[in-house]
Protein backbone atom coordinates (compact mmCIF):
# COMPACT_ATOMS: atom_id res chain seq x y z
CA UNK A 1 0.00 0.00 0.00
CA UNK A 2 1.08 3.59 -0.73
CA UNK A 3 1.67 5.41 2.26
CA UNK A 4 -1.30 7.47 2.31
CA UNK A 5 -3.07 4.46 2.64
CA UNK A 6 -0.89 3.08 5.58
CA UNK A 7 -2.83 6.24 7.86
CA UNK A 8 -5.66 5.35 9.65
CA UNK A 9 -8.94 6.15 9.11
CA UNK A 10 -9.48 7.42 12.34
CA UNK A 11 -7.11 10.28 13.78
CA UNK A 12 -6.43 12.32 17.03
CA UNK A 13 -4.35 15.11 17.48
CA UNK A 14 -6.10 16.41 20.67
CA UNK A 15 -2.62 16.81 22.58
CA UNK A 16 -0.69 19.40 20.29
CA UNK A 17 -4.41 20.93 19.23
CA UNK A 18 -4.81 24.37 20.19
CA UNK A 19 -8.56 25.46 20.46
CA UNK A 20 -7.97 28.74 19.66
CA UNK A 21 -6.48 28.33 16.32
CA UNK A 22 -6.99 27.94 12.44
CA UNK A 23 -8.48 25.16 12.50
CA UNK A 24 -10.95 25.66 15.00
CA UNK A 25 -12.12 28.93 13.89
CA UNK A 26 -13.17 27.04 10.56
CA UNK A 27 -14.94 24.62 12.70
CA UNK A 28 -16.76 27.21 14.06
CA UNK A 29 -17.26 28.97 10.35
CA UNK A 30 -18.79 25.53 9.12
CA UNK A 31 -21.38 25.37 12.10
CA UNK A 32 -22.45 28.82 12.06
CA UNK A 33 -23.09 28.96 8.05
CA UNK A 34 -25.26 25.69 8.77
CA UNK A 35 -27.06 27.57 11.42
CA UNK A 36 -27.34 30.68 9.87
CA UNK A 37 -28.86 28.90 6.42
CA UNK A 38 -31.42 26.96 8.88
CA UNK A 39 -32.37 30.18 10.83
CA UNK A 40 -33.40 32.55 8.10
CA UNK A 41 -36.16 29.74 7.94
CA UNK A 42 -37.37 31.08 11.27
CA UNK A 43 -35.41 30.67 14.73
CA UNK A 44 -38.61 30.38 15.93
CA UNK A 45 -39.81 27.58 14.56
CA UNK A 46 -39.68 23.70 16.44
CA UNK A 47 -37.88 22.43 13.08
CA UNK A 48 -35.13 25.03 13.79
CA UNK A 49 -34.73 23.59 17.39
CA UNK A 50 -34.81 20.22 16.25
CA UNK A 51 -32.11 20.95 13.89
CA UNK A 52 -30.01 22.21 16.74
CA UNK A 53 -30.28 19.52 18.42
CA UNK A 54 -29.57 17.02 15.69
CA UNK A 55 -26.49 18.62 14.30
CA UNK A 56 -23.10 19.09 15.78
CA UNK A 57 -19.37 19.44 15.23
CA UNK A 58 -16.72 16.10 16.18
CA UNK A 59 -13.03 17.57 15.96
CA UNK A 60 -10.12 15.42 15.18
CA UNK A 61 -11.45 11.82 15.12
CA UNK A 62 -12.73 10.64 11.40
CA UNK A 63 -11.09 13.99 10.17
CA UNK A 64 -9.93 17.09 11.31
CA UNK A 65 -13.35 17.66 11.89
CA UNK A 66 -17.28 16.53 10.69
CA UNK A 67 -20.97 17.73 10.98
CA UNK A 68 -22.56 14.81 12.32
CA UNK A 69 -26.66 14.57 12.73
CA UNK A 70 -26.73 12.52 15.06
CA UNK A 71 -25.04 9.50 14.57
CA UNK A 72 -24.48 9.98 10.66
CA UNK A 73 -21.62 12.25 9.30
CA UNK A 74 -22.69 14.71 6.64
CA UNK A 75 -19.75 15.95 5.77
CA UNK A 76 -15.72 15.75 6.38
CA UNK A 77 -13.29 18.41 6.68
CA UNK A 78 -9.58 18.93 6.32
CA UNK A 79 -7.95 21.76 7.43
CA UNK A 80 -3.93 22.77 6.19
CA UNK A 81 -3.34 26.43 7.61
CA UNK A 82 0.48 26.74 6.35
CA UNK A 83 2.04 25.16 3.29
CA UNK A 84 1.98 26.03 -0.04
CA UNK A 85 -0.63 26.42 -2.58
CA UNK A 86 -0.02 24.20 -5.78
CA UNK A 87 -2.19 21.24 -5.94
CA UNK A 88 0.67 18.75 -5.94
CA UNK A 89 1.70 20.42 -2.83
CA UNK A 90 -1.46 18.77 -1.08
CA UNK A 91 -1.14 15.39 -2.87
CA UNK A 92 -0.71 13.20 0.23
CA UNK A 93 -3.83 14.73 2.04
CA UNK A 94 -5.98 14.62 -0.78
CA UNK A 95 -4.58 10.56 -1.69
CA UNK A 96 -5.36 9.99 1.83
CA UNK A 97 -8.87 11.52 1.12
CA UNK A 98 -9.80 9.30 -1.80
CA UNK A 99 -8.35 6.14 -0.09
CA UNK A 100 -10.92 6.49 2.78
CA UNK A 101 -13.60 7.52 0.23
CA UNK A 102 -13.03 4.46 -1.48
CA UNK A 103 -12.70 1.77 1.47
CA UNK A 104 -9.15 0.95 1.61
CA UNK A 105 -8.31 -0.45 4.95
CA UNK A 106 -5.01 0.81 6.36
CA UNK A 107 -2.68 -1.41 7.98
CA UNK A 108 -2.66 0.70 11.34
CA UNK A 109 -6.01 0.15 11.46
CA UNK A 110 -6.20 -3.32 11.25
CA UNK A 111 -3.10 -3.92 13.81
CA UNK A 112 -5.01 -1.56 16.19
CA UNK A 113 -7.00 -4.99 16.53
CA UNK A 114 -4.15 -7.01 18.03
CA UNK A 115 -1.80 -7.08 20.40
CA UNK A 116 1.51 -8.02 19.43
CA UNK A 117 4.55 -8.88 21.87
CA UNK A 118 7.97 -8.67 21.60
CA UNK A 119 10.82 -10.49 23.42
CA UNK A 120 13.56 -8.71 21.31
CA UNK A 121 13.61 -6.18 18.60
CA UNK A 122 11.75 -6.78 15.44
CA UNK A 123 9.81 -9.37 17.06
CA UNK A 124 6.50 -7.06 16.52
CA UNK A 125 7.13 -5.84 12.98
CA UNK A 126 7.78 -9.37 11.88
CA UNK A 127 4.41 -10.70 13.57
CA UNK A 128 2.91 -7.51 11.53
CA UNK A 129 4.35 -8.74 8.39
CA UNK A 130 3.03 -12.44 9.25
CA UNK A 131 -0.46 -10.90 9.19
CA UNK A 132 -0.32 -8.74 6.18
CA UNK A 133 0.77 -11.83 4.59
CA UNK A 134 -2.27 -13.35 5.63
CA UNK A 135 -4.57 -11.19 4.72
CA UNK A 136 -2.94 -11.46 0.89
CA UNK A 137 -2.82 -14.97 1.01
CA UNK A 138 -6.33 -15.50 1.78
CA UNK A 139 -7.51 -12.79 -0.61
CA UNK A 140 -9.16 -10.41 2.25
CA UNK A 141 -8.16 -7.20 0.56
CA UNK A 142 -7.12 -7.11 -3.39
CA UNK A 143 -4.75 -5.64 -5.15
CA UNK A 144 -6.38 -2.42 -5.04
CA UNK A 145 -5.93 -2.15 -1.08
CA UNK A 146 -9.75 -2.87 -1.60
CA UNK A 147 -12.08 -5.26 0.31
CA UNK A 148 -12.51 -8.25 -1.65
CA UNK A 149 -16.17 -9.32 -2.09
CA UNK A 150 -16.07 -12.71 -1.23
CA UNK A 151 -14.04 -11.55 2.07
CA UNK A 152 -16.45 -12.93 4.51
CA UNK A 153 -16.05 -16.79 2.70
CA UNK A 154 -12.63 -16.38 2.68
CA UNK A 155 -11.85 -15.63 5.72
CA UNK A 156 -12.94 -18.88 6.99
CA UNK A 157 -9.12 -20.48 5.60
CA UNK A 158 -7.43 -17.71 7.21
CA UNK A 159 -5.37 -18.85 10.56
CA UNK A 160 -7.82 -19.75 13.58
CA UNK A 161 -5.41 -17.23 15.79
CA UNK A 162 -6.11 -14.46 13.41
CA UNK A 163 -9.66 -15.17 12.09
CA UNK A 164 -12.45 -13.64 15.01
CA UNK A 165 -9.82 -10.34 15.42
CA UNK A 166 -9.80 -9.85 11.30
CA UNK A 167 -13.45 -10.53 11.13
CA UNK A 168 -14.12 -7.76 13.74
CA UNK A 169 -12.13 -5.13 12.41
CA UNK A 170 -13.19 -5.91 8.73
CA UNK A 171 -16.48 -5.65 9.49
CA UNK A 172 -16.63 -2.11 11.73
CA UNK A 173 -14.59 -0.96 8.83
CA UNK A 174 -16.98 -2.17 6.26
CA UNK A 175 -19.42 -0.26 8.57
CA UNK A 176 -17.74 2.86 9.33
CA UNK A 177 -16.90 3.37 5.56
CA UNK A 178 -20.76 3.02 4.22
CA UNK A 179 -22.00 5.13 7.44
CA UNK A 180 -19.25 7.64 5.96
CA UNK A 181 -16.93 7.85 3.33
CA UNK A 182 -19.12 6.38 0.80
CA UNK A 183 -22.03 8.89 1.58
CA UNK A 184 -20.42 12.26 3.10
CA UNK A 185 -18.95 15.17 1.34
CA UNK A 186 -15.07 16.29 1.85
CA UNK A 187 -13.94 19.28 1.84
CA UNK A 188 -10.49 20.96 1.76
CA UNK A 189 -9.87 24.05 3.50
CA UNK A 190 -7.00 26.41 2.98
CA UNK A 191 -5.80 29.58 3.85
CA UNK A 192 -4.98 30.18 0.70
CA UNK A 193 -6.49 29.62 -2.64
CA UNK A 194 -5.25 25.92 -4.16
CA UNK A 195 -4.00 26.66 -7.72
CA UNK A 196 -6.01 23.95 -10.07
CA UNK A 197 -3.50 21.02 -11.35
CA UNK A 198 -2.23 21.74 -14.84
CA UNK A 199 -2.88 18.14 -15.85
CA UNK A 200 -5.58 15.25 -15.37
CA UNK A 201 -5.34 14.31 -11.71
CA UNK A 202 -5.17 10.76 -12.47
CA UNK A 203 -1.61 11.69 -13.48
CA UNK A 204 -0.19 13.16 -11.15
CA UNK A 205 2.26 10.98 -8.61
CA UNK A 206 0.94 10.60 -5.62
CA UNK A 207 -2.29 10.36 -6.63
CA UNK A 208 -4.16 6.63 -6.35
CA UNK A 209 -5.36 6.58 -9.98
CA UNK A 210 -6.48 3.10 -10.18
CA UNK A 211 -9.61 4.53 -7.85
CA UNK A 212 -11.03 7.27 -9.71
CA UNK A 213 -10.28 5.99 -13.15
CA UNK A 214 -13.48 8.11 -14.91
CA UNK A 215 -13.15 11.89 -13.23
CA UNK A 216 -15.79 13.82 -15.24
CA UNK A 217 -13.93 16.95 -14.95
CA UNK A 218 -10.39 15.70 -15.16
CA UNK A 219 -8.64 18.50 -13.19
CA UNK A 220 -11.28 18.46 -10.42
CA UNK A 221 -12.36 15.69 -7.64
CA UNK A 222 -15.67 17.00 -7.46
CA UNK A 223 -17.73 14.14 -9.14
CA UNK A 224 -15.91 12.22 -5.92
CA UNK A 225 -17.88 14.82 -3.48
CA UNK A 226 -14.37 16.19 -2.91
CA UNK A 227 -14.23 19.72 -2.82
CA UNK A 228 -10.98 22.38 -2.87
CA UNK A 229 -10.95 26.09 -3.44
CA UNK A 230 -10.72 26.32 -6.89
CA UNK A 231 -14.36 24.19 -7.29
CA UNK A 232 -15.81 26.76 -6.41
CA UNK A 233 -18.08 25.16 -4.03
CA UNK A 234 -21.73 26.89 -3.35
CA UNK A 235 -21.47 26.14 0.57
CA UNK A 236 -18.44 27.37 2.05
CA UNK A 237 -15.90 29.30 1.39
CA UNK A 238 -12.92 26.88 1.46
CA UNK A 239 -9.97 29.86 1.03
CA UNK A 240 -9.81 31.75 4.22
CA UNK A 241 -6.88 33.90 5.22
CA UNK A 242 -6.97 34.38 9.35
CA UNK A 243 -7.91 37.59 8.80
CA UNK A 244 -10.66 36.53 6.15
CA UNK A 245 -12.33 34.15 8.58
CA UNK A 246 -12.08 36.30 11.41
CA UNK A 247 -14.35 38.49 9.31
CA UNK A 248 -16.49 36.07 8.11
CA UNK A 249 -16.97 34.40 11.91
CA UNK A 250 -17.99 38.52 12.80
CA UNK A 251 -20.37 38.48 9.77
CA UNK A 252 -21.94 35.48 10.63
CA UNK A 253 -22.37 36.25 14.54
CA UNK A 254 -23.63 39.51 13.51
CA UNK A 255 -26.55 38.04 11.35
CA UNK A 256 -27.20 35.20 13.92
CA UNK A 257 -27.28 38.24 16.63
CA UNK A 258 -30.39 39.96 14.73
CA UNK A 259 -31.93 36.64 14.43
CA UNK A 260 -31.85 35.97 18.21
CA UNK A 261 -32.17 39.57 19.71
CA UNK A 262 -34.65 41.56 16.82
CA UNK A 263 -34.20 45.35 17.11
CA UNK A 264 -30.84 45.48 18.85
CA UNK A 265 -27.57 46.79 17.42
CA UNK A 266 -24.24 44.93 18.13
CA UNK A 267 -20.99 46.91 17.89
CA UNK A 268 -17.76 45.39 16.57
CA UNK A 269 -16.26 45.40 20.34
CA UNK A 270 -19.73 43.29 21.29
CA UNK A 271 -18.83 40.82 18.45
CA UNK A 272 -15.79 40.03 19.41
CA UNK A 273 -17.11 38.95 23.18
CA UNK A 274 -19.57 36.58 21.87
CA UNK A 275 -16.53 35.07 19.46
CA UNK A 276 -14.21 34.51 22.12
CA UNK A 277 -17.54 32.72 23.94
CA UNK A 278 -17.87 30.62 21.01
CA UNK A 279 -14.26 29.90 20.95
CA UNK A 280 -13.98 29.09 24.81
CA UNK A 281 -16.55 26.18 23.75
CA UNK A 282 -14.00 24.65 21.26
CA UNK A 283 -11.53 24.57 24.41
CA UNK A 284 -13.82 23.08 26.68
CA UNK A 285 -14.16 20.57 23.98
CA UNK A 286 -10.44 20.19 24.21
CA UNK A 287 -10.07 19.35 27.75
CA UNK A 288 -12.80 17.18 27.74
CA UNK A 289 -11.10 15.18 25.07
CA UNK A 290 -8.34 15.48 26.84
CA UNK A 291 -9.92 13.64 30.00
CA UNK A 292 -11.20 11.31 27.64
CA UNK A 293 -8.45 10.14 26.31
CA UNK A 294 -6.67 10.27 29.91
CA UNK A 295 -9.38 8.05 31.49
CA UNK A 296 -9.40 5.83 28.22
CA UNK A 297 -13.09 5.90 28.39
CA UNK A 298 -14.28 4.46 25.29
CA UNK A 299 -11.13 1.68 25.40
CA UNK A 300 -13.47 -0.89 25.55
CA UNK A 301 -15.00 -0.30 22.25
CA UNK A 302 -12.87 -1.79 19.33
CA UNK A 303 -11.34 0.48 17.77
CA UNK A 304 -12.98 1.33 14.49
CA UNK A 305 -16.66 1.17 16.73
CA UNK A 306 -15.47 4.60 18.68
CA UNK A 307 -16.52 7.98 18.97
CA UNK A 308 -15.43 11.62 20.23
CA UNK A 309 -17.25 14.12 22.50
CA UNK A 310 -19.04 16.87 20.02
CA UNK A 311 -20.06 20.59 20.44
CA UNK A 312 -23.90 20.23 19.52
CA UNK A 313 -24.93 22.97 17.38
CA UNK A 314 -27.80 24.18 20.26
CA UNK A 315 -24.62 24.69 22.62
CA UNK A 316 -23.42 26.88 20.06
CA UNK A 317 -26.77 29.25 19.63
CA UNK A 318 -26.90 29.48 23.33
CA UNK A 319 -24.05 31.22 23.99
CA UNK A 320 -25.05 33.88 20.92
CA UNK A 321 -28.95 34.29 22.70
CA UNK A 322 -26.65 35.47 25.73
CA UNK A 323 -26.33 39.10 26.69
CA UNK A 324 -22.79 40.14 27.24
CA UNK A 325 -23.28 43.86 27.06
CA UNK A 326 -24.21 44.84 30.37
CA UNK A 327 -20.93 44.68 32.14
CA UNK A 328 -21.27 42.67 35.10
CA UNK A 329 -18.82 39.47 35.94
CA UNK A 330 -19.96 37.87 32.87
CA UNK A 331 -19.44 40.52 30.90
CA UNK A 332 -15.29 41.11 31.93
CA UNK A 333 -14.55 37.47 32.45
CA UNK A 334 -15.21 37.87 28.48
CA UNK A 335 -13.02 40.50 28.53
CA UNK A 336 -10.32 38.86 30.50
CA UNK A 337 -11.03 35.78 28.40
CA UNK A 338 -10.56 37.17 24.93
CA UNK A 339 -7.24 39.28 25.80
CA UNK A 340 -5.50 36.67 27.69
CA UNK A 341 -6.50 34.74 24.21
CA UNK A 342 -5.06 37.53 22.29
CA UNK A 343 -1.91 37.04 24.06
CA UNK A 344 -0.98 33.43 23.65
CA UNK A 345 -1.88 33.78 19.88
CA UNK A 346 0.20 36.27 19.58
CA UNK A 347 3.27 34.35 21.61
CA UNK A 348 2.46 31.02 19.06
CA UNK A 349 2.30 33.76 16.01
CA UNK A 350 5.74 34.88 17.54
CA UNK A 351 7.60 31.32 17.97
CA UNK A 352 6.82 30.34 14.28
CA UNK A 353 7.94 33.39 13.09
CA UNK A 354 11.33 32.92 15.07
CA UNK A 355 11.63 29.93 12.85
CA UNK A 356 9.67 29.77 9.81
CA UNK A 357 12.65 30.55 7.76
CA UNK A 358 15.52 28.44 10.44
CA UNK A 359 17.17 25.75 8.66
CA UNK A 360 18.49 24.58 12.20
CA UNK A 361 17.34 21.19 13.75
CA UNK A 362 18.04 22.34 17.06
CA UNK A 363 15.86 25.51 16.40
CA UNK A 364 12.63 23.70 15.16
CA UNK A 365 13.55 21.21 17.97
CA UNK A 366 13.08 24.10 20.69
CA UNK A 367 10.24 25.33 18.98
CA UNK A 368 8.44 22.29 19.30
CA UNK A 369 9.05 22.29 23.07
CA UNK A 370 8.29 25.73 23.80
CA UNK A 371 5.00 24.84 22.17
CA UNK A 372 4.48 21.85 23.64
CA UNK A 373 5.03 23.18 27.72
CA UNK A 374 2.73 26.04 26.51
CA UNK A 375 0.02 23.98 25.30
CA UNK A 376 0.70 21.66 28.80
CA UNK A 377 -0.17 24.58 31.11
CA UNK A 378 -2.72 26.34 29.12
CA UNK A 379 -4.85 22.77 29.16
CA UNK A 380 -4.69 22.80 32.44
CA UNK A 381 -6.08 26.54 32.83
CA UNK A 382 -8.33 25.91 30.89
CA UNK A 383 -9.51 22.70 32.86
CA UNK A 384 -9.14 24.37 36.21
CA UNK A 385 -10.59 27.95 35.41
CA UNK A 386 -12.23 28.07 32.26
CA UNK A 387 -14.77 29.50 30.83
CA UNK A 388 -16.11 31.24 33.32
CA UNK A 389 -13.30 31.61 36.47
CA UNK A 390 -11.05 33.25 33.83
CA UNK A 391 -10.15 36.13 36.39
CA UNK A 392 -9.67 34.64 39.24
CA UNK A 393 -6.95 32.85 37.24
CA UNK A 394 -5.63 35.96 36.31
CA UNK A 395 -5.37 37.19 39.68
CA UNK A 396 -3.29 34.69 40.43
CA UNK A 397 -0.77 35.91 38.14
CA UNK A 398 -1.61 39.40 39.12
CA UNK A 399 -1.55 38.66 42.76
CA UNK A 400 -0.35 42.35 43.62
CA UNK A 401 -3.44 44.31 41.58
CA UNK A 402 -5.72 45.68 43.92
CA UNK A 403 -9.37 45.76 42.54
CA UNK A 404 -10.36 49.44 42.65
CA UNK A 405 -13.54 52.05 41.94
CA UNK A 406 -12.37 51.83 38.50
CA UNK A 407 -13.63 48.25 37.04
CA UNK A 408 -12.35 48.87 33.77
CA UNK A 409 -8.58 49.95 34.52
CA UNK A 410 -8.79 46.98 36.99
CA UNK A 411 -9.53 44.19 34.18
CA UNK A 412 -7.77 45.69 31.52
CA UNK A 413 -4.55 46.01 34.06
CA UNK A 414 -4.96 42.03 34.79
CA UNK A 415 -5.23 41.13 31.11
CA UNK A 416 -2.72 43.45 29.53
CA UNK A 417 -1.39 41.07 26.49
CA UNK A 418 1.81 42.25 26.46
CA UNK A 419 2.88 41.20 29.84
CA UNK A 420 1.29 37.98 29.80
CA UNK A 421 3.73 37.33 27.03
CA UNK A 422 6.75 38.61 28.09
CA UNK A 423 6.65 37.84 31.94
CA UNK A 424 4.36 34.90 32.22
CA UNK A 425 4.41 33.08 28.81
CA UNK A 426 8.19 33.58 28.26
CA UNK A 427 9.07 32.15 31.70
CA UNK A 428 6.58 28.86 31.09
CA UNK A 429 8.13 27.91 27.23
CA UNK A 430 11.69 27.57 29.28
CA UNK A 431 10.27 25.26 31.98
CA UNK A 432 11.45 21.61 30.99
CA UNK A 433 8.49 19.21 32.87
CA UNK A 434 5.35 21.38 33.47
CA UNK A 435 4.24 20.62 36.23
CA UNK A 436 0.35 20.02 35.40
CA UNK A 437 -0.68 23.18 37.79
CA UNK A 438 0.20 26.62 38.02
CA UNK A 439 2.35 26.36 40.39
CA UNK A 440 5.77 24.91 40.19
CA UNK A 441 8.27 22.88 42.20
CA UNK A 442 12.12 23.16 42.30
CA UNK A 443 13.85 19.98 41.11
CA UNK A 444 14.60 18.56 44.23
CA UNK A 445 10.71 19.50 45.95
CA UNK A 446 12.17 21.88 48.46
CA UNK A 447 10.45 25.19 47.26
CA UNK A 448 7.05 26.03 45.37
CA UNK A 449 7.11 28.67 42.77
CA UNK A 450 4.23 30.55 41.61
CA UNK A 451 4.52 32.58 38.30
CA UNK A 452 3.18 36.17 37.66
CA UNK A 453 3.37 38.74 35.46
CA UNK A 454 5.19 41.03 38.06
CA UNK A 455 8.11 43.13 35.91
CA UNK A 456 10.99 44.75 38.01
CA UNK A 457 12.97 45.17 34.70
CA UNK A 458 13.81 48.73 34.69
CA UNK A 459 16.84 50.44 33.78
CA UNK A 460 16.76 53.20 36.98
CA UNK A 461 17.27 51.99 40.21
CA UNK A 462 14.74 54.73 41.43
CA UNK A 463 12.17 53.06 39.20
CA UNK A 464 12.96 49.69 40.61
CA UNK A 465 12.71 50.45 44.04
CA UNK A 466 9.20 52.26 43.40
CA UNK A 467 7.80 49.31 41.32
CA UNK A 468 8.97 47.02 44.39
CA UNK A 469 7.44 49.26 46.97
CA UNK A 470 3.73 49.27 44.82
CA UNK A 471 3.99 45.08 44.62
CA UNK A 472 4.44 44.66 48.19
CA UNK A 473 1.05 47.28 48.94
CA UNK A 474 -0.69 45.62 46.42
CA UNK A 475 0.13 41.75 47.88
CA UNK A 476 -0.14 43.33 50.77
CA UNK A 477 -3.50 44.81 51.07
CA UNK A 478 -4.91 41.43 48.86
CA UNK A 479 -3.09 39.62 51.46
CA UNK A 480 -5.71 41.02 53.95
CA UNK A 481 -9.03 40.41 52.45
CA UNK A 482 -8.36 37.40 49.95
CA UNK A 483 -4.97 36.53 49.01
CA UNK A 484 -3.97 35.30 45.19
CA UNK A 485 -0.75 34.28 46.35
CA UNK A 486 -1.62 30.04 46.42
CA UNK A 487 -0.93 27.72 49.33
CA UNK A 488 3.08 26.91 50.34
CA UNK A 489 4.15 28.64 47.61
CA UNK A 490 7.85 30.21 48.53
CA UNK A 491 8.56 32.20 45.97
CA UNK A 492 7.06 34.35 43.12
CA UNK A 493 8.20 34.33 39.42
CA UNK A 494 9.08 37.61 38.24
CA UNK A 495 11.05 39.84 35.93
CA UNK A 496 13.92 41.78 37.35
CA UNK A 497 17.21 43.86 36.27
CA UNK A 498 19.61 41.13 38.07
CA UNK A 499 19.28 37.31 36.93
CA UNK A 500 20.28 36.74 40.85
CA UNK A 501 17.80 38.84 42.29
CA UNK A 502 15.77 37.37 45.19
CA UNK A 503 13.91 40.29 47.23
CA UNK A 504 11.58 40.05 50.33
CA UNK A 505 7.88 40.30 48.87
CA UNK A 506 6.78 41.39 52.20
CA UNK A 507 4.05 38.96 52.66
CA UNK A 508 4.29 35.60 54.92
CA UNK A 509 3.88 32.18 53.32
CA UNK A 510 0.71 30.21 53.51
CA UNK A 511 1.28 26.92 54.74
CA UNK A 512 -1.19 24.11 54.53
CA UNK A 513 0.01 21.26 57.09
CA UNK A 514 -1.13 18.21 58.46
CA UNK A 515 -1.63 17.66 62.08
CA UNK A 516 1.47 16.33 63.87
CA UNK A 517 0.13 13.34 64.13
CA UNK A 518 -0.82 12.83 60.63
CA UNK A 519 1.90 14.73 58.94
CA UNK A 520 2.20 14.09 54.60
CA UNK A 521 5.43 12.59 54.57
CA UNK A 522 5.29 14.42 50.43
CA UNK A 523 5.68 18.36 52.06
CA UNK A 524 8.40 20.17 51.00
CA UNK A 525 11.13 20.67 53.65
CA UNK A 526 9.98 24.44 53.30
CA UNK A 527 6.11 23.31 54.39
CA UNK A 528 7.61 22.31 57.47
CA UNK A 529 8.66 24.60 58.93
CA UNK A 530 6.45 25.89 62.22
CA UNK A 531 7.62 29.55 61.96
CA UNK A 532 6.65 32.17 60.10
CA UNK A 533 7.81 32.55 56.62
CA UNK A 534 8.57 35.17 54.04
CA UNK A 535 7.15 34.91 50.85
CA UNK A 536 10.59 36.26 48.32
CA UNK A 537 10.36 36.99 44.50
CA UNK A 538 12.55 35.68 42.59
CA UNK A 539 13.80 36.35 38.91
CA UNK A 540 12.55 34.45 36.37
CA UNK A 541 16.53 33.07 35.04
CA UNK A 542 17.05 32.29 38.35
CA UNK A 543 13.67 30.57 39.37
CA UNK A 544 14.60 28.28 36.27
CA UNK A 545 17.66 27.38 37.22
CA UNK A 546 16.19 25.75 40.57
CA UNK A 547 13.13 24.30 39.13
CA UNK A 548 15.12 22.75 35.76
CA UNK A 549 18.23 21.76 37.86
Amino acid sequence: MSNASSKSILHDATPSWNGYNYQGKVGLYVCLVNILNEGRAGVDLSAFDTFLDEHHIEYEWIEDFAIKRGEDYLSLHQVKHKGENKFKDHVEAIATILHRKNGVLPDTDIFKYFTFRSKKKGDSAAEKEKLKAEITKFMLVNDKGLLDSNWKANIQSANIEYRSNLTKCITDFESLSQKIFSISTTYFHTADEVEPPLESITNIAGIPSHLIPNLVQPMSLSCQQVFLSFDNSKVYKLALSDDALNLELDTLIKELLALFHPGEAFSGEDIKLYKTALCALIDQNLVIRHKHIRDKQDNHLPYLQRTKPSISFNEIVQELKKTYRVQDAAYWNQVCRENFEKAYKEQLDELYDDIKYSTSDEDIEEYHHYIARLESVRINIIDNYFPSECVSFLRKIYPHTIKNTNIREFYEAISEPQKIKSVFLDFIQEVKKPSGKLTLACKNDIFEFQPSCIDFNFTRGRRKDRAIDTVRKGLADNYGNQSFILSNVDYIVVNSTDAEDVIPAGIEKITQVESYEHTNSNLKSSDKITQQKEVSFMDSRKALGEING
